[in-house]
């Protein structure tokens, strides 16, 4: 359990629920939860999930619904939910296992309200973390919104502001940034982020609907939220990242617990070619990339390992989907792929930002934050 004095630090940021304007007051809020096999995920942090949403309906007397989609689990689920009725809760069984993708598309599709908060199952939220994502929705330019996460139990940064550059040939996607405490966002402006995670963010329905959701090409996991936040990226639209909407992530590992490492790996290592192979248009960076396609596969003979060989395998047998993809992502494009490594560097020259792509630099951040608080 967190302390009195760690807890005050975590919610620094957060504001009271007149961040939602007036004019937005009304807007509903559709809360996707995919499962499988997560009765005992849900037993845990669904509460918390049902508190937020009772904590926004009633500062703003907006309508909720939690839509919990079951990938073909086939566990105690359904029974478990019967037996407590839940408000604003709906479960909808899927008849065999997809993944990631289709799971969430489901969600998505029966979504009713304007504003979609995806959540992953083993996700805790702070009961003010919905009001902050849904203000951003006033401005009609914005597709996504990302929480700040936070590893359940600790102050460990599970996920903040993303951002992204191209170095030989790929998307570098994971490094991280947060601000400190001090940030003033009216005089520094919004916080752009590469990525809104998939495990905790909320969408704009109507723009989500008509990207058509999540890629299922990436089916059965990774990936999906990257891809999907480029393309909207590149649509011309804005993903941010809200410090003051906070949420705890257990991190339970449910792709590792039914797929072999390897295989992750391969999967992840698919999908993020095939994202390439749809978006990345520069025509330098374009071939760079495939250079570097061709010295993975070079490095894997030279060593003995499959990985790579694997991974551009399988992608190259979706290759037909994917560059029907690509022409259809370049005809919609309004960014250039240049035009969003700048816009993300913009972001790291601010006052009160800091990146870090290592623990000891957000380790580091931690220091500094706690430092400027006392």
């Amino acid at each position: 359990m967190l302390s009195d004095g760690v807890k005050a630090r975590l919610y620094r940021f957060s504001p009271s629920l007149s961040l939602v304007p007036t004019d937005f007051q009304n807007s509903g809020v559709s809360v996707v939860i995919p499962t499988f096999k997560g009765r005992h995920l849900l037993e845990r942090f669904l509460p918390s999930v049902i508190e937020s949403c009772r904590r926004y309906v009633a500062a703003t007397d907006a309508p909720v619904e939690i839509l919990l989609v079951d990938d073909g689990g086939g566990d105690d689920t359904a029974e478990w939910l019967a037996a407590r009725a839940f408000p604003f809760v709906r479960l909808l069984p899927q008849p065999v296992n997809r993944g990631f993708a289709p799971t969430c598309n489901v969600g998505f599709r029966e979504a009713r309200f304007p504003v979609v908060w995806l959540l992953n199952n083993d996700i805790e939220t702070t009961p003010d973390a919905l009001a902050p994502l849904v203000a951003h929705f006033a401005d009609p330019n914005v597709f996504a919104v990302s929480c700040r996460a936070l590893r359940l139990g600790g102050e460990a940064i599970d996920g903040a502001g993303r951002l992204g550059e191209v170095v030989r040939g790929f998307w570098k996607v994971f490094a991280n940034y947060d601000v400190l405490p001090e940030y003033d966002r009216a005089a520094r402006g919004e916080l752009p982020t590469m990525t809104a995670s998939g495990g905790y963010s909320a969408f704009d329905r109507e723009k989500l609907v008509a990207l058509g959701g999540f890629e299922e090409l990436l089916a059965p996991f990774y990936w999906e939220d990257v891809e999907l936040c480029y393309r909207a990226w590149k649509r011309g639209w804005d993903v941010r990242y809200e410090p003051a909407s906070l949420v705890f992530h257990q991190m339970s590992a449910t792709i590792g617990k039914r797929f072999a490492r390897e295989e992750v790996e391969v999967v992840a290592t698919r999908n993020r070619i095939l994202m390439h192979w749809i978006h990345l248009h520069d025509a330098r960076w374009w071939a760079m990339h495939w250079l570097m396609i061709g010295l993975l596969w070079a490095g894997d003979i030279a060593t003995g390992k499959t990985r790579h060989r694997r991974a551009i395998h399988e992608a190259w047998a979706r290759r037909n989907a994917a560059f029907a993809r690509r022409r259809e992502e370049r005809a919609a494009a309004r960014r250039s792929d240049r035009e969003l490594v700048r816009l993300l560097a913009e972001v790291t020259r601010r006052p009160g930002v800091r990146v870090f792509r290592t623990p000891a630099e957000e380790a580091a951040f931690r220091a500094e934050t706690r430092k400027r608080e006392e």
